[in-house]
């Protein structure tokens, strides 16, 4: 199982499900994406949660 920042063990689908949530429900659809954006960033580290 992968582990979360705070050392939470979660399932794959746990982390895929919550990659999938904050895409859809928080981010602001930027024209252009950078690496400097937050949400971004989050969704990076919850996909390499699950490779």
């Amino acid at each position: 199982m992968p582990k979360w920042v705070s050392g939470k063990e979660v399932s794959k689908e746990e982390a895929e499900n919550s990659l999938k949530n904050l895409v859809e429900n928080v981010c602001f659809k930027c024209e252009t994406h950078s690496d400097e954006c937050s949400l971004a960033k989050a969704a990076a580290d919850i996909k390499n949660m699950t490779e």
